[in-house]
């Protein structure tokens, strides 16, 4: 037999051990009834229950070698599942007890928990939908959340409120962000959400970008990179057909972008070209306000108006490290942007590794944050906000997981998500099958023109060449990074 035929034997041995042994209770019975009936003259009958039990273990245990997904679709999956619904429901007073939800009342004879009002698997996720008691608060529960997933060996946990006094705690019972994935060249036209990867249910990920502008920020190797490029890539078809323009400004040389250079219609690589660009932008939502003013408050992109799109590698180069003239102005700039663009198809999504105050002084403009992994609950709370520390804790994301994070969408619910790691050859592919069509040569016509020097176009030669992205490895897999 081959190595896979014997893998799958050991694991079909294994689980008829385990499921054999987990089941000795079963076994105990039917040992008590199989010799009531062999007391009875009922011989066949009684053998018959004496090997219920090991013949049902070995017959799952061959299904789930042979044939895993029909297996894991039809009998394991709502077994498990089924599963976790019993043990939340028989052991939520214990556990609320000890992760200090309960108190006692009358004289400490009784206590009083909050009440599970409901539960649900689905999945790979354990929703149980809780009930302050009198006394309680939303954020008593939030607080209790990581304690509650430790209780019941959830590899992670999240929580939102769903109604006056009720929280729905989503405990996450297999990990299925482990593995890193890649995408598949995009074809279709997105303008307004692109696909990014996978939910910590296994669902698809897709990022909201109309109306929104997107603040990233995690430490280094924490997988920005494929952020980036998965909102690049995705919106490449749709800037090719003139409904979405890129912009980019990469002031670490140009060599992240520069991989995927095409796929923008202007990119700036220097401090002066960054805020020329931003100037030219500024200008777009001047023209677009005087445009729609009087006419219409929601902006349609059409291939020859289209949405407006900065990605932004470094912020903190523009607004915090440059010196002091080109850190005011492009501040000045930023704010305008990203005060007045929102309603006018003008969207940023900016990449920073430094959350400080001091480098990121308008975290509160960014309307959905994704927090990628952090150094310190002190970072994350900074990242998010002080609500947020236990229900989307960042700074507890493995090392070896680029890509993972939890995004705070803008009416504050909390997502834990990865993103697909962009390989370069992916990233090539699509900048050579949707290149940014050139913007008009009229486009330019009563602005300060970008100098051609420090800036890329889609159709300019010449352009840096790019950094190696060398690819994950199977143990601790590294991402480049946007910032």
């Amino acid at each position: 037999m081959d190595r896979t035929a014997w893998i799958r034997l050991g694991s079909a041995f294994w689980h008829f051990v385990s499921w054999t042994a987990q089941s000795w209770r079963t076994i105990l019975v039917c040992l008590v009834i199989g010799n009531v009936l062999l007391i009875a003259d009922h011989e066949a009958a009684g053998v018959a229950v004496f090997w219920v039990v090991p013949a049902w273990c070995a017959f799952r245990a061959a299904w789930e070698a042979l044939s895993p997904l029909t297996y894991e679709g039809v009998l394991g999956g709502p077994l498990r599942r089924h599963g976790w619904r019993r043990r939340a429901r028989k052991e939520w007073a214990r556990v609320a007890e000890r992760c200090g939800l309960a108190w006692p009342w009358e004289r400490g004879k009784r206590k009083t928990i909050p009440r599970l009002l409901r539960v649900h698997a689905s999945d790979n996720t354990l929703s149980l939908r809780v009930r302050a008691a009198v006394g309680q608060t939303v954020d008593d529960l939030n607080q209790a959340v990581e304690a509650i997933a430790t209780a019941f060996e959830a590899e992670s946990a999240e929580s939102r409120r769903v109604a006056p006094g009720v929280v729905e705690i989503a405990l996450t019972m297999r990990e299925l962000l482990h593995e890193p994935t890649t995408p598949q060249a995009p074809h279709e036209l997105e303008v307004d959400a692109v696909t990014l990867g996978r939910r910590s249910d296994g669902s698809p990920w897709r990022l909201d970008l109309n109306g929104l502008h997107t603040l990233v920020v995690g430490r280094s190797g924490a997988g920005k990179g494929s952020i980036f490029w998965g909102i690049a890539g995705n919106l490449a078809p749709a800037a090719h057909a003139g409904l979405v323009r890129l912009w980019g400004i990469d002031l670490k040389g140009g060599v992240e972008v520069a991989v995927g250079a095409r796929m923008f219609s202007s990119v700036a690589m220097d401090e002066q070209s960054a805020l020329t660009l931003l100037r030219s932008l500024q200008q777009v939502i001047v023209e677009r306000q005087g445009a729609m003013r009087g006419r219409s408050r929601q902006f349609e992109p059409s291939p020859g108006d289209p949405a407006h799109v900065l990605l932004i590698d470094e912020l903190a180069v523009l607004t915090g490290y440059a010196s002091r003239d080109v850190v005011n102005e492009g501040n000045t700039l930023l704010k305008r942007i990203l005060t007045q663009g929102r309603a006018l198809g003008v969207m940023v999504v900016a990449f920073v590794q430094d959350p400080r105050k001091e480098t990121v002084g308008m975290r509160e403009l960014f309307t959905q944050t994704i927090a990628l992994r952090l150094a310190s609950s002190s970072e994350t709370r900074m990242v998010l906000g002080d609500g947020y520390g236990d229900v989307a804790p960042a700074h507890r994301i493995d090392r070896t997981m680029p890509g993972a994070g939890y995004v705070v969408r803008d009416d504050g619910v909390v997502e834990r998500v990865r993103a697909d790691f962009w390989p370069d050859d992916v990233i090539r592919t699509v900048a050579e099958r949707y290149p940014a069509p050139a913007a008009p040569v009229d486009w330019y016509e009563n602005r300060t023109p970008v100098p051609l020097a420090s800036v890329v176009t889609a159709d300019m030669d010449g352009a840096p060449r790019p950094r190696r992205r060398s690819p994950r490895s199977a143990s601790g897999p590294e991402d480049s990074e946007a910032v």
